[in-house]
C-alpha cells in the first residue's frame, strides 16, 4: 500500500513481524506484507486497509498519515528458487535476469551480464543459472 505524501517518518527500510516499509523521497510510505507476493485474498482493498492500519500503529507521528492507493505485486521467483541469468537461446537479443534477491545481487549480476552481452564472455559462476535448465 502507498500513503499520501507525508512528513519524514523513516530513514530506511523497516522490516517488522507483519510488514516491511520504506518512505520515498516525496514522502509516501510504502508497505508490504510479504516478500514472496502472497495472495491478497478476496478483497485486496480490505487487505490494504488492514496493512495500512498495522503500519500506522507501528509509527510514531503517523496520526495524519492517509492511505492513497494499493498495488498488488508478485515477485519474480523462479520455480527452483535460484536466479535465471543468461541469454534466451533461440530468441535473438533477449537476455534474462530474474531473481528474488535482485537488489542485493544487482551489482554482481549487472557486471556479469554486461560482460556477456558486450564481450560474449560468460562467467563460469553463472553456469548453473541459465534459462536452458528448465528445458531439460
Amino acid at each position: 500500500m502507498h500513503s499520501r505524501p507525508y512528513e519524514k517518518l523513516l530513514n530506511g527500510l523497516v522490516i517488522g513481524d507483519r510488514l516491511h516499509m520504506r518512505q520515498t523521497a516525496e514522502g509516501r510510505v510504502i508497505a508490504g506484507s510479504d516478500f514472496g507476493g502472497a495472495d491478497p485474498g478476496m478483497d485486496a482493498a480490505a487487505t490494504a486497509r488492514d496493512l495500512f492500519a498495522a503500519m500506522k500503529a507501528m509509527l510514531r507521528g503517523a496520526d495524519g498519515l492517509e492511505l492513497d492507493f494499493h498495488t498488488i505485486g508478485y515477485r519474480p521467483t523462479p520455480v527452483d528458487g535460484f536466479p535465471i541469468i543468461g541469454r534466451a537461446e533461440g530468441t535473438g537479443g533477449v537476455y534474462v535476469t530474474v531473481m528474488h534477491s535482485g537488489i542485493t545481487l544487482a551489482p554482481a549480476v549487472g557486471l556479469f551480464a554486461a560482460r556477456e552481452i558486450l564481450d560474449g564472455e560468460r562467467d563460469p559462476l553463472l553456469d548453473p543459472y541459465g534459462l536452458a535448465r528448465f528445458t531439460q
